[in-house]
């Protein structure tokens, strides 16, 4: 078992929420790594709260790692995870060179958006002993439509497709799966039914963690999502309101 996967479990182990914020400076690194968060994580988000664009459809690889090596500067004592942006994963050989270069910017989990065809990407990856998160839920990277900004999971068909996916990420032995915008008593399915942590954006209280985008919780994002609070009303500064939404998970109550 990879040093990331233990370091994780014992989140579990202690009944502790885990507490991942999204970053893509050394600025909030900086704060971020002071206020001891748990998992900062380089997000593909980059691409709306950076680049101003609708969607992270067009961050390349090239973006992702230059802003990851920015996070990187001051590492310490938080893990740090990054998103393998479109394309980057396409096939397995190519997952392995990607995910490998994320690792010599210290990074220590890739994470990716899975689906089924993903499989053997993942394997490759792991088989390299590269910690791996596995998304699931909300699929920004592959989502076209409107109509597919929702709530996945309250159907059964969805409930049991994601229920297999995440049950199939832990069986290939990914360290952390991610959930977004999934029905809430699914969330506590997954969370009961896998060996590994669950956190969630969008997905109710009943996992391991939460996930929140850094713009958001300080209140400047252009269109945050409704799940979303801006912890920066009422509190004194930017690194006070960060703090806020870190307590708020910490306080969480739920034993595996």
């Amino acid at each position: 078992m990879n040093k990331i996967k233990v370091k994780l479990n014992k989140y579990i182990k202690n009944n502790e929420q885990i507490v991942c914020i999204t970053c893509y400076d050394a600025s909030f690194s900086k704060i971020l790594n002071d206020l001891e968060v748990d998992i900062v994580l380089v997000g593909d988000s980059l691409g709306m709260v950076i680049k101003g664009e609708v969607n992270t459809h067009n961050v390349t690889i090239k973006e992702a790692l230059y802003h990851t090596a920015c996070v990187a500067k001051y590492k310490k004592d938080f893990i740090l995870m990054a998103d393998m942006p479109i394309n980057s994963y396409d096939d397995p050989s190519l997952a392995l060179i990607n995910a490998k270069k994320f690792i010599e910017e210290k990074v220590d989990i890739v994470k990716l958006e899975y689906q089924d065809n993903h499989e053997k990407a993942v394997k490759e990856i792991i088989k390299a002993n590269i910690p791996v998160c596995g998304h699931l839920g909300f699929l920004p990277q592959y989502a076209t439509k409107k109509e597919e900004i929702k709530i996945y999971g309250k159907n059964k068909i969805e409930q049991d497709h994601i229920l297999s996916q995440a049950k199939k990420l832990d069986s290939l032995g990914v360290s952390l799966i991610l959930l977004e915008c999934v029905y809430p008593e699914l969330s506590k399915i997954i969370t009961d039914s896998v060996s590994v942590p669950v956190i969630g954006i969008g997905s109710g209280e009943m996992c391991n963690g939460q996930v929140q985008v850094l713009y958001d919780i300080i209140g400047i994002s252009n269109n945050p999502p409704r799940f979303s609070k801006d912890y920066l009303k009422g509190s004194d500064n930017i690194a006070s309101a960060i703090k806020n939404f870190y307590n708020y998970v910490k306080a969480i109550q739920y034993n595996k």
